[in-house]
């Protein structure tokens, strides 16, 4: 294949600008057009920044982050959408509730204390999301071979009628926190 670049085309011809190949601008980072609006980076040391966090996974998260942006790339543009309104409205509750803790222990913080509790309150908070997701976990196994051992009685002796109401668990939903 040929190429119409400048230089691979003879002196003596002439080549529409039409049909050169564009600038992007910001390309491969080079240029001052490289930089993001704000004042931002090089895209190449950020693109450098992704290389080594990609390179500092271990293979099964390097595997899932390809799955992920796979299936990223699979979306349609409402999905996209979709998903970002939806990651800007976790952020924006999370920065609530950061502001929210921060208020209630009294402290007046700079930018870098700031930043660190931020950082601090993400650690420990997501420590918690954990136990309770294990502890749910824990309560949910029973409950659920109940409902299989039942369920296994109920079509042992072929598809029953869909008139019978489901059956609630014998025992009570926990209440909400602070309610009593």
């Amino acid at each position: 294949m040929v190429s119409n670049s400048p230089a691979q085309v003879p002196s003596d011809t002439q080549v529409p600008t039409s049909q050169l190949p564009s600038k992007r601008p910001g390309w491969f980072g080079s240029g001052p057009e490289a930089r993001h609006p704000g004042g931002g980076r090089p895209e190449s040391e950020r693109f450098e920044n992704v290389r080594k966090s990609i390179d500092a996974l271990t293979p099964e998260q390097r595997k899932r982050f390809q799955e992920n942006l796979q299936r990223w790339s699979n979306l349609s543009p409402e999905e996209k959408k979709a998903l970002a309104d939806r990651d800007a409205f976790r952020r924006k509750k999370i920065a609530e509730d950061i502001d929210a803790a921060i208020k209630e222990a009294g402290l007046d913080l700079d930018a870098q204390g700031r930043e660190h509790f931020a950082k601090r309150y993400g650690e420990e908070r997501h420590q918690i999301e954990e136990q309770l997701r294990r502890d749910m976990d824990e309560k949910r196994r029973p409950l659920l071979k109940e409902v299989i051992a039942r369920l296994k009685a109920e079509f042992a002796n072929g598809v029953p009628t869909t008139d019978k109401e489901p059956k609630q668990p014998d025992t009570p939903p926990p209440a909400a926190p602070g309610k009593p």
